[in-house]
């Protein structure tokens, strides 16, 4: 039997959960507070964003519990796939403006645009994996590799998605900060979560 929210469209289910991603995005963002909680913060708001699509009536709860658990877990992951983006985002801007619209240095910041869309791939599925099952670290990042390769049309839909969603947020910024503030995370996590989780639950969570 499919889940209710696979039967429900996604402009629908963010209008019905609307509230409550406010209210877990003002979570994430105090969460984010001390910096090095940032990992813990992603791994709790995708673990909420979960049990708000399998209508959970704990979020909040669950935001809490996940962060708690998963708070050690998640630097090693949040090293790799939130720092390594941001890394690779500064080469991408440095070889732009090396090259100014010219030239070989084109090639490397648009080959470093891609390096950075697969990382958040991949960190999307680890996150989610993270969240929804206990497995260790290498065996999370194994399978996020491998599920990123393996469904094509979910990197190109939902993270797709995502990753857009992000994009707009920071790249409007400051004028984009109320969106930022209520659901610049929040938004952006439901729709992967929305993509990523019946692929979790039917390759890693039944086996």
């Amino acid at each position: 039997m499919r889940e209710p929210y696979l039967e429900t469209g996604f402009v629908r289910l963010c209008f019905e959960k609307l509230f409550s991603l406010i209210i877990l995005n003002l979570l994430f963002v105090l969460s984010c507070v001390p910096v090095l909680t940032i990992p813990a913060a992603i791994t709790a708001l995708t673990s909420a964003c979960q049990a708000s699509l399998m209508d959970d009536k704990q979020i909040y709860r669950k935001f809490w519990k996940s962060f708690r658990a998963n708070f050690l877990q998640s630097l090693p992951i949040g090293a790799v796939f939130v720092i390594g983006p941001m890394a690779v985002l500064y080469g991408c801007l440095f070889y732009y403006q090396l090259s100014q619209g010219e030239g070989a240095s084109v090639i490397l910041s648009f080959f470093c645009f891609i390096c950075i869309y697969l990382l958040f791939s991949i960190g999307v599925f680890a996150f989610q994996m993270l969240a929804r099952v206990e497995l260790k670290t290498k065996a999370i990042v194994k399978n996020a590799v491998y599920l990123t390769f393996q469904y094509p049309k979910l990197v190109l839909g939902w993270i797709l998605l995502a990753f857009v969603i992000n994009m707009a947020g920071w790249g409007l910024f400051p004028y984009s900060f109320p969106w930022l503030l209520l659901l610049g995370a929040s938004l952006p996590c439901f729709a992967a979560t929305r993509g990523v989780l019946p692929v979790i639950n039917t390759t890693i969570v039944k086996e």
